[in-house]
């Protein structure tokens, strides 16, 4: 059979597509293996630091028994990303070569309604439904990418108090900040904090990752140890214009904070930033991945909205 241009033009394209996806969702499944299993191997590399055990065979097990479990399925996403668009893409060729030769010719001649048959109309149908449904997904696609610029990057989903021995706890998770007067919001929502407290030093190194708009930004903080007892650590953090201060609960694990603005009055602090914000605040260290969520959620367009809550999201 002697094909036509669009014909091998098509075929053309859908190789393309097959390689392009097929090898996009390889890297893609590879990429977000490595960044779990990186992370899993390094606490459970921190853990047996702090026990005093040398051994790290049992975290490399670990490591190899997540790579196994993250790839498992990673041939069948490449399969299906790589073939399953490949006869909708044909079918929407089809569709706009039709659409665009109604276009010409007239939709009365292009499509005789009352003289086809109930297959043929049947055919008509599926076709104008599955145009509305491709312009839907790829309305989808777009607006998810939208969605990306805004939101680039998820967080770590974990919230963890960590104690090792009497003398040091770990905090790691994502900061939420909370104002006393209305419309106060985070000030760096895509955040995640590791905080080590010292004990026999009074004191607490917090370093922190930030991304506003696109830039990375890195911090580290040191918190002065107020109190340290079975139940509860105590520190506090005071600068020029602002004192902090943070509770980590270690019977409950959880870990919030307060703050508040000082020396209003002083030159240097009536030029900076806080002098136009609320006067109080408050802290809370919560799930990294359900404020991504949020935040994501309130950068979607309505339609989009309502699209993932047809479905559930």
């Amino acid at each position: 059979m002697q094909l036509n241009g669009w014909q091998k033009l098509g075929i053309a394209l859908s190789i393309i597509w097959a390689l392009a996806a097929g090898i996009t969702t390889h890297y893609d499944d590879v990429e977000r293996t490595d960044n779990f299993v990186q992370f899993a191997y390094k606490i459970c590399s921190n853990v047996k630091m702090l026990d005093g055990d040398p051994d790290l065979s049992q975290c490399e097990k670990e490591k190899s028994a997540n790579t196994e479990t993250w790839m498992k399925n990673s041939g069948k996403n490449v399969a299906f990303a790589a073939l399953a668009p490949i006869p909708f893409g044909w079918l929407a060729g089809f569709i706009l070569l039709y659409i665009v030769r109604i276009q010409v010719a007239g939709i009365k001649a292009t499509v005789p309604w009352s003289e086809l048959t109930r297959p043929k109309k049947g055919f008509v149908i599926f076709c104008g439904a599955s145009l509305v449904a491709g312009l839907l997904s790829v309305s989808v696609i777009i607006m998810n990418l939208y969605v990306g610029t805004q939101v680039p990057v998820a967080l770590s989903p974990f919230v963890d108090v960590i104690k090792t021995g009497g003398d040091m706890v770990i905090v790691k998770g994502t900061w939420t900040r909370h104002g006393a007067t209305a419309g106060a919001a985070m000030a760096d929502p895509l955040q995640t904090s590791t905080i080590n407290c010292y004990r026999p030093e009074k004191q607490c190194v917090e370093a922190r990752a930030s991304v506003t708009g696109n830039v990375l930004r890195s911090d580290v903080v040191q918190h002065d140890v107020q109190s340290w007892t079975d139940a509860a650590i105590l520190i506090k953090n005071t600068d020029l214009c602002v004192e902090e201060v943070y509770t980590i609960d270690l019977n409950t694990k959880s870990v919030s904070g307060a703050g508040r603005r000082i020396n209003s009055n002083t030159p240097f602090c009536k030029l900076s930033p806080l002098s136009k914000a609320e006067s109080k605040w408050t802290y809370r260290m919560e799930n990294g991945f359900s404020v991504y969520w949020e935040i994501r959620n309130k950068a979607r367009p309505w339609l989009l909205g309502v699209i993932h809550s047809l479905f559930g999201h």
